[in-house]
């Protein structure tokens, strides 16, 4: 299991002085845990989590030395620069349900020659710890124009093991036909040249108005 190396932090030392100073405050809560725990960590250490994890993904967090499992729960960051600003991980009990979400991953896109759109990245799923699933994955190969994928035609949606939150008839992906997106766009492309000449005529009818 991935480890993340933590300190706790002193509530009374601004997060935005330790930002500064190149660290990314955090907390853990729920769990055993009797109040929320103040942690922080290196921007460089946050990086590599990162790198690895993501929201719904679990990890041992060692806190000067004491680990505990957690979920990763939820990834602040700065709307511009995209900097990890916060993290909240959740404490987890291995006898007791947890709220989390597996990740939807696509593969083998590129034997796919048609247009993919996927519209649903993630589900939101509850299970014990040792059930939770981080990741989901659709194999794109050999579908073509047409093809639709629900959430209940993934495999998760019959793990007895995890209850689905995310509703059974969510769209996930869909692939269309490309020459049908390429029709779409010249008409796109016809009607603002129509919009345009139109409105070039309703100038010069109000010029000619205007001089009369």
């Amino acid at each position: 299991m991935y480890v993340v190396k933590a300190e706790s932090r002193n509530a009374d030392v601004k997060v935005k002085n330790l930002r500064k100073e190149g660290i990314v405050p955090g907390c853990v809560y729920g769990g055993k845990l009797p109040e929320t725990l103040l942690i922080q960590l290196s921007a460089k250490e946050a990086t590599k989590l990162l790198r690895e994890k993501t929201t719904g993904g679990q990890v041992s967090i060692d806190v000067n030395g004491k680990k505990m499992i957690a979920l990763l729960k939820e990834i602040g960051s700065d709307p511009l620069s995209g900097r990890t600003e916060h993290l909240s991980f959740q404490g987890l009990v291995a006898d007791e349900l947890v709220t989390s979400t597996a990740q939807i991953t696509l593969i083998n896109e590129a034997s796919v020659s048609d247009i993919i759109r996927q519209t649903l990245f993630e589900l939101s799923i509850r299970a014990l710890p040792a059930n939770l699933v981080e990741e989901v994955r659709i194999d794109m190969t050999g579908m073509s124009a047409g093809a639709v994928v629900r959430v209940e035609d993934l495999d998760i949606a019959n793990n007895a093991d995890v209850e689905l939150l995310t509703h059974l008839d969510t769209m996930v992906v869909t692939v269309i036909d490309k020459s049908s997106v390429k029709d779409e766009e010249a008409e796109a492309e016809e009607g603002a040249e129509a919009g345009e000449v139109e409105t070039g005529e309703e100038a010069a009818e109000t010029d000619s108005e205007d001089k009369e």
